[in-house]
């Protein structure tokens, strides 16, 4: 098993069935003999359509996280850490589909580059549903991601704050560095704190603009973005980053 892509869910149903929908039609590319999906539902209860959904599917695997409060992303994506089975690691959120064959491109730079953590670009679809079979109209139809707009490009040159969609962490390095920092609960700040763990020590961040992903748009989580819960996830986040370069 080359890549073994996670994904942290509760509650979108519309956008997993859309990345399941694309996810079968990628045996036409050999990505299924390759890779797998590995789905983590942090929720109250399991969705019983999912297993049922995936029961004549290759290579996906699905585990339950007894979670009734706010949405613990990165307890999920420890639990598919300790489930993967691939060489290369990736957060995969739910609400993202690959244009055309990114998938199979990001894992084969991530494979020609040791030293680099590859990560793609991210454009948003207007649409809740899309077609995966017609994702060049989308893509034509989209936008530029917040973290691509002046102020937040600024942080990323300037601040050294690091940032990509995707990012194909090598798996022994990712259970090296000791997984996700489960003190960021909901949204805000765990996606950047791990890729600047993962490099330190030699290792440097490759975006590139040919791994392009559609992003699907939903409303905002009951219990995952709230103001203050965002507010100490930053505030995590740069104490963590602060401490780092007073390392350096």
């Amino acid at each position: 098993m080359k890549l073994s892509l996670i994904v942290a869910y509760r509650g979108r149903e519309s956008h997993l069935r859309t990345q399941l929908a694309w996810w079968k039609k990628q045996s036409v590319h050999g990505l299924l003999d390759t890779c797998e999906l590995v789905i983590v539902e942090a929720d109250k209860e399991r969705s019983h359509w999912i297993e049922k959904k995936i029961e004549d599917t290759t290579n996906i695997q699905y585990a339950h996280l007894l979670n009734s409060g706010t949405f613990h992303k990165t307890k999920a994506l420890n639990l598919g850490l300790a489930l993967s089975r691939g060489q290369f690691v990736a957060p995969f959120d739910v609400d993202l589909i690959p244009i055309e064959n990114t998938l199979l491109r990001h894992l084969k730079m991530a494979e020609f580059s040791p030293h680099f953590l590859v990560t793609g670009y991210r454009v948003m679809s207007s649409s809740v549903s899309v077609d995966v079979d017609d994702l060049a109209t989308e893509i034509e139809q989209a936008s530029i991601a917040p973290e691509d707009m002046p102020t937040a490009l600024w942080k990323q040159l300037v601040r050294q704050e690091r940032f990509g969609v995707v990012p194909f962490f090598n798996q022994s390095r990712l259970v090296e560095i000791g997984g996700w920092d489960e003190a960021f609960v909901g949204w805000g700040g765990e996606d950047q704190d791990i890729i600047e763990r993962y490099l330190d020590g030699g290792r440097f961040l490759c975006r590139c603009p040919e791994l392009v992903y559609l992003h699907l748009p939903h409303e905002p989580n009951q219990q995952w973005t709230e103001a203050p819960l965002v507010e100490q996830n930053r505030k995590h986040y740069y104490e963590k980053m602060q401490a780092r370069r007073k390392l350096m």
